[in-house]
């Protein structure tokens, strides 16, 4: 979980900051703002947005707590539910050795099985097994790149979530523009979908590198 340092939350920190500084100006366009950002060169436009996640200004303060809050308030078998999109087992650890690993050519079944005896079946029996063989494998780079995407997607589509609950009805209380309202919400509900999928596409990946490391037998578990 550690890079240079510095854990993967802490890395993606970044992206998180500019997914809500890229929430704000989209909710200032839409609530009533949008002829005077248009009316903004590049360059303006480019220096509010850094002045916004200058370090120490109060914006970047306001960024971080609401990011801290909208990742907060859902707890995390909520979180795995909405990213996957399944209520019972939802991470794709779940999955691991009846459709993952199966489906991937650099995974050797075979080894695994030999290596840990009969692969479960069960959802939850199979996410314990796979987070043992994880542990071993979780600075390897293949997949520490997949775990980081996972987590940057994961976090930056739960706060899509979050504010595609509230934010339209704000933005149509403040403008009084109902169709200009419905066109955020449903951009919103796109960005949250798209990064859903980002996140597991990443998730898959970062599971199908771990068992095509163990089944190498790159290192005993």
């Amino acid at each position: 979980m550690m890079a240079d340092g510095k854990t993967l939350k802490e890395q993606n920190a970044g992206l998180i900051r500019a997914a809500m500084i890229g929430h704000m100006v989209a909710f200032a366009w839409v609530a009533g703002e949008p002829l005077r950002l248009l009316k903004m060169d590049g360059p303006s436009l480019a220096s509010r947005l850094e002045a916004l996640a200058a370090p120490g200004t109060a914006a970047l303060g306001l960024i971080v707590i609401a990011s801290l809050i909208l990742l907060g308030i859902i707890n995390p078998n909520w979180r795995d539910r909405l990213i996957y999109w399944r209520w019972r087992n939802p991470l794709p650890g779940c999955r691991a050795f009846t459709q993952i690993g199966p489906a991937s050519s650099h995974v050797d079944m075979q080894r695994l099985a030999e290596e840990f005896g009969p692969l479960p079946t069960d959802g939850a029996e199979q996410n314990r097994l796979f987070y043992r063989i994880y542990r071993n494998f979780r600075d390897e780079v293949g997949v520490l790149d997949a775990h980081g995407r996972y987590l940057a997607a994961r976090d930056i589509g739960t706060i899509s979530a979050s504010v595609m609950l509230f934010l339209p009805w704000l933005a149509w209380w403040a403008s009084g523009e109902t169709g200009r309202a419905i066109v955020y919400g449903l951009a919103l509900i796109a960005i949250y979908a798209f990064c859903a999928l980002a996140a597991q596409n990443y998730g898959f990946r970062m599971v199908q590198h771990v068992l095509a490391l163990a089944s190498a037998g790159s290192r005993s578990v």
